[in-house]
């Protein structure tokens, strides 16, 4: 995962990056879970946007933003899904997003 990527697309998404003790993590009925020191959500870790869960959040917050529709354009959304090559595709947009926003700042 790049998480300083990962850290600065969430925050500048307006989002929590979670502050958590991996070492002590709530028990669930099937996965372990941990609250976040800094928002108290009940949370399972911090967005890694070469997953497609984490990655849909960045895809849906990105075409919500005018500014981004030219970045948006590039990519093709089935690619994203791809069996073979998805996380690669998913890997390319958010380096491109993360490239974005920083020239802005």
């Amino acid at each position: 995962m790049k998480e300083g990527r990962d850290r600065f697309i969430t925050e500048s998404m307006g989002q929590c990056w979670h502050d958590y003790d991996i070492d002590k993590p709530i028990n669930t009925y099937s996965l372990e879970a941990y609250i976040c020191k800094k928002c108290k959500g009940f949370i399972l870790g911090n967005n890694d946007f070469t997953i497609e869960e984490d990655f849909q959040r960045l895809w849906q917050w990105a075409k919500g933003q005018k500014d981004m529709e030219d970045l948006i354009a590039r990519f093709n959304e089935a690619s994203f899904k791809d069996k073979e090559e998805g996380t690669t595709y998913r890997n390319k947009f958010a380096d491109a997003v993360y490239d974005y926003l920083k020239a802005r700042r």
